[in-house]
């Protein structure tokens, strides 16, 4: 054909069946056609205008034709394959000239100069096809020696397998052991004592051989170890250094009977040297109870008209709680306690009956071994006499932390 750059036998996939189809190809400066047999140029079955070709590109077919290329135009894309990677590349190279070069115009003569290029080896796509073959040796070579490393490393790292199934054998163990006695019908100081002889050797807990006087650290709800303990010990899980102790193991719904305003007071001693940090009081026992403390004292001495060594700073009300009956005053600072020094709590109430401590003990020993003992306060006559005892009455917790606070 006269004008042609290139022609030559491929074979072609068809559009609708997707079969493979031998065709010749032949390559103008205008028009890429095939035929049904060579040199007869006439009714083509396919013609791509040059300048309608968006892509021209190498393939890889799934099927088991090699030397794959794809044309690509705006409406629709054309699967050839080629007789060699060389004619391959010759067809790319001369399609894509074609593309950018329109004056190509015939195989013979100076446009040989043209194939020339497009089968030397500085071409683009023989550049690109040896890179992909260094790249792949690479590969191979990488992967070589990843191998001999693991086969290399291969002991040791069946070593340390061992070591790591050893250890999560005997956690695995230890974790049903915990379940099981979490699970028992024991109590829980029994849970404890059993958790702590399973975990002695890889936990720090400090064993403990009796439970009265000690500060529990956990994460059980306050509410259900009050439910635990005697009442004499208090749990107190916002500060880790107070603690605190409670006179009495009962508060009833009583009224504490008064008139107007009244003064409740009780006087006291501690074995040790401690920081006081709040008191316990009880709170209104009728739904819609409300009690206002007007004003709250810490004396030195066993009289209501002892030298006051605290005051609060505030006036505070306490309302009914159906959940609680004593209600924590915390003290903005604490107060430094001297042993064997008498003090006395003091507290100006009005408004509604309160619940009350009864069968109170005159001497508690709390956390940190400290013991309170404590008496009725002396009161002046401008005092009422509906106040607190050590028998009864609306004062129930000491909140302290053992040793003093530098001055």
């Amino acid at each position: 054909m006269e004008g042609a750059i290139k022609t030559g036998w491929i074979e072609k996939k068809s559009h609708y069946l997707k079969k493979w189809r031998k065709r010749w190809l032949v390559l103008d400066e205008n028009f890429l056609r095939t035929y049904k047999f060579p040199y007869q140029f006439v009714n083509p079955t396919a013609t791509i205008k040059i300048s309608s070709i968006v892509d021209a590109i190498p393939y890889e077919s799934d099927s088991s034709k090699d030397f794959c290329f794809k044309i690509s135009t705006s409406t629709r894309q054309y699967i050839i394959s080629a007789t060699s990677d060389v004619d391959m590349i010759g067809w790319l190279n001369l399609i894509n000239h074609a593309r950018r070069s329109p004056q190509i115009s015939h195989f013979s003569s100076f446009n040989c100069m043209h194939e020339r290029k497009a089968l030397s080896e500085v071409s683009l796509i023989s550049s690109f096809s040896k890179l992909k073959e260094i790249l792949y040796a690479r590969e191979q070579e990488l992967i070589e020696n990843l191998d001999e490393a693991y086969q290399s490393n291969i002991e040791e790292i069946s070593i340390e397998n061992c070591h790591l199934e050893k250890i999560l054998q005997k956690e695995t163990e230890s974790y049903g052991n915990v379940q099981a006695i979490l699970n028992s019908t024991d109590s829980i100081v029994e849970k404890i004592r059993k958790v702590q002889r399973i975990s002695a050797q890889s936990l720090s807990f400090k064993k403990f051989d009796y439970i009265e006087g000690i500060d529990i650290k956990t994460s059980i709800q306050e509410e259900n170890l009050k439910k635990l303990f005697s009442g004499n010990i208090k749990v107190s899980l916002e500060n880790p250094q107070e603690v605190s102790v409670r006179r009495t193991n009962i508060t009833r719904a009583l009224k504490w009977r008064y008139t107007g305003e009244r003064v409740d007071a009780l006087s006291f001693s501690a074995s040790e040297d401690v920081m006081l940090t709040g008191v316990g009081i009880c709170m209104p026992y009728k739904f819609g109870g409300l009690t206002q403390v007007k004003d709250f004292q810490v004396l030195k001495g066993n009289t209501s008209s002892a030298l006051g060594i605290y005051k609060h700073p505030h006036k505070f009300s306490m309302q009914f709680n159906p959940d609680d009956s004593v209600f924590k005053v915390t003290m903005d600072k604490p107060v430094n306690l001297s042993k064997g020094n008498k003090y006395t709590v003091m507290f100006c109430i009005e408004g509604s009956h309160t619940f009350k401590c009864v069968d109170c003990m005159q001497s508690v020993t709390g956390p940190g071994e400290v013991n309170w003992d404590f008496e009725n306060t002396v009161f002046s006559q401008t005092h009422q006499s509906n106040r607190c005892d050590t028998i009864c009455g609306p004062i129930a917790d000491f909140y302290y932390i053992v040793g003093h606070a530098r001055q």
